[in-house]
C-alpha cells in the first residue's frame, strides 16, 4: 500500500518512518499529479493558512476535493480538513468540523500526554495543536479528547487529530488506527 505525504510543509520525514513501521511505503507528494497512484493521503503538521495558500496555488485544494482516498491529517492537517476555522483561510472542508486554532496558545504552552486514541493509549505530542469546536454532523466519530477537548474525529474516509504521532515512540498506532479503521473499510 503506498501512503503519500503532503510534501510542503511538516515534518515529511518523520511521517515517512512512521509509514514504513507500518509496513506501507511512502510516497512524498509534491505536485497533484503525485496523487495518482497512492492508496491514502498524510496532511502533516505545519502553518495551516500557509499551507492551505500553497495548496490552493498548486492545485491541490481542487484535486483533493475530487479525489476519493482516504486522508489523515495532523494538527494544521486536522485545520484543513475542516469546514471553517472562524477566519479567512484556504481549507478542504471536507469534513463536518470547526475548529479552534491554536487552543492550548502558543509554541511555549506546547505540551505532551498520554492520551486514549478509541480505548489504546497513545503518547501524544502537542505543538499549538487545534482542537475540534463543533461537530456538524452525527456521522463525525470522536476518537480521542484531552480532557475535555476533542483531539481527534473520523468521518468516512476522513481522520483528523490535533497532535502530532510522527513525534512519539509509539505514534505508529495512529497510522495503524488510520490503516485498519479509515483505509481499510
Amino acid at each position: 500500500m503506498i501512503i503519500g505525504i503532503l510534501g510542503i510543509q511538516g515534518d515529511i520525514e518523520e511521517h515517512e518512518e512512521m509509514v514504513k513501521k507500518i509496513n506501507c511505503t511512502p510516497k512524498r507528494i509534491r505536485t497533484p499529479a503525485d496523487l495518482d497512484d497512492i492508496d491514502a493521503l498524510i496532511i502533516p503538521g505545519g502553518e495551516s493558512t500557509t499551507m492551505g495558500k500553497l495548496m490552493k496555488k498548486y492545485g491541490f485544494i481542487e484535486a483533493l476535493k475530487k479525489s476519493d482516498f482516504p486522508i489523515l491529517g495532523t494538527c494544521a492537517g486536522m485545520v484543513l480538513l475542516s469546514k471553517g476555522t472562524g477566519r479567512e483561510q484556504p481549507l478542504l472542508e471536507l469534513m463536518d468540523i470547526t475548529i479552534k486554532r491554536n487552543a492550548y496558545g502558543s509554541q511555549r504552552e506546547s505540551f505532551e500526554e498520554d492520551i486514549e486514541l478509541d480505548g489504546e493509549k497513545v503518547h501524544a505530542v502537542f505543538i499549538r495543536a487545534p482542537i475540534v469546536d463543533k461537530i456538524l454532523n452525527d456521522k463525525v466519530k470522536v476518537i480521542a479528547k484531552e480532557g475535555d477537548n476533542i483531539v481527534g474525529v473520523v468521518e468516512g474516509k476522513y481522520m483528523a487529530i490535533a497532535f502530532h504521532p510522527e513525534l512519539s515512540d509509539d505514534g505508529y498506532k495512529v497510522y495503524k488506527y488510520f490503516l485498519d479503521n479509515v483505509v481499510g473499510k
